[in-house]
């Protein structure tokens, strides 16, 4: 069965352009539901029914599962059945008899005002490396709306300070130009020079000069909002859905706003039916973002 996964997430590689974000989460999903299955002596997706697929459903509404995990869960299995019914290595797709589980309508996600954002900025101290670090995360995070997994693997070779872009490898077959505003591009500059003489490829470095990770950018991250005396819910997600809310506010289209975040799905797939040229995105990106 984890063959299986395997193929299918080279499918959606190859042929599909699907991100690595996309797949990775396609790949917890399907392992998961192997657990399940083989713990319960299905060891093959033929012999997987609707039946077992409820029987899985239950017993993460048991655990508690949020709705909108267990959705994910059954879009994944679905997406799989559905390449294994073109395959013919499956007659019946199981998926046909399960529906999405009720979500409750979500809240608004909490956004930042120009104020709070430079309340937050304010926090780390620029005059060592790593504040001008964490400045310089921040300032991208929100001048991008970047995820943090992207941002502890930017490249060096992947700035574009004289062109003011970031050049992005979503996956194999699809690059995608991240616009760069001024404020997060003096910021990017600063922070390069400093470390130029570090030999990493990688922009963002620990203190020990590695490559940093998640964890320590959300431990960072933390700290600096708690110092900030900010009293809101903030999250790394807040700088982000803040991006997405100023560009929307200020006049650019959610079509351009998907663009930008590389998104694949959201409330309509978009990018099958628009396109917009990278100077046209950079264009409305300067017109519509605060710190452009």
């Amino acid at each position: 069965m984890l063959e299986t996964i395997d193929r299918f997430i080279d499918y959606l590689v190859t042929q599909k352009g699907r991100s690595h974000n996309t797949c990775q989460s396609y790949r917890h999903d399907l392992k998961m539901c192997v657990a399940f299955f083989e713990a319960n002596g299905i060891g093959s997706w033929q012999n997987v029914d609707q039946y077992a697929v409820i029987n899985l459903i239950a017993k993460l509404k048991q655990e508690h599962r949020a709705s909108t995990t267990i959705n994910r869960t059954i879009s994944s299995l679905r997406q799989l059945f559905r390449y294994l019914l073109r395959r013919h290595e499956i007659q019946l797709n199981p998926m046909d008899y399960v529906d999405h589980e009720h979500v409750a309508p979500k809240k608004p996600p909490i956004t930042l005002s120009q104020k709070e954002i430079e309340q937050l900025f304010m926090i780390p101290d620029t005059t060592t490396t790593n504040g001008l670090r964490d400045r310089t995360l921040l300032e991208l995070m929100y001048g991008t709306g970047m995820l943090v997994s992207e941002l502890i693997n930017l490249k060096r070779s992947q700035v574009h300070l004289d062109l003011q872009i970031l050049q992005l490898q979503d996956n194999p077959h699809h690059q995608r130009i991240v616009p760069l505003g001024k404020i997060a591009g003096e910021w990017l500059k600063k922070y390069l020079e400093t470390t130029a003489d570090i030999s990493s490829e990688y922009v963002f470095l620990n203190a020990r000069g590695h490559q940093m990770t998640r964890q320590g950018v959300w431990k960072n991250f933390k700290m600096i909002v708690k110092k900030s005396g900010l009293k809101k819910d903030i999250t790394l997600q807040t700088l982000r859905h803040t991006f997405i809310a100023d560009l929307l506010n200020n006049g650019a289209s959610w079509q351009v706003v998907q663009t930008l975040l590389g998104r694949e799905s959201g409330q309509e797939n978009y990018e099958s039916y628009v396109h917009f040229d990278s100077q046209e995105l950079v264009t409305i990106y300067r017109q519509c973002h605060p710190r452009a």
